[in-house]
């Protein structure tokens, strides 16, 4: 059996080579993106709370909300038990 392989193809073991060390606080900003599923149901209740402008728009502001109101949460729980 013939095999080709790329001339740039390199036969070296991943434990033989370097690490490349990096600053995190010197990468620039980034972006996620996710990829949500909602069944028939739930895209209904969706549309029913929010009938206009972009509904994507919406669940980033809601998750982004619930999350900014979890850290508070999360922030005074700390603070009770620092006392």
């Amino acid at each position: 059996m013939t095999q080709q392989r790329s001339r740039l193809h390199i036969d070296t073991p991943i434990d033989d080579l370097e690490e490349i060390p990096y600053d995190r606080s010197q990468m620039g900003p980034g972006s996620l993106v996710l990829e949500i599923e909602f069944n028939r149901e739930e895209i209904n209740r969706l549309k029913a709370r929010h009938p206009r402008g972009p509904l994507i728009r919406f669940i980033k502001q809601a998750a982004l909300e619930r999350a900014d109101r979890e850290a508070r949460h999360a922030g005074s729980d700390e603070l009770r038990e620092a006392d």
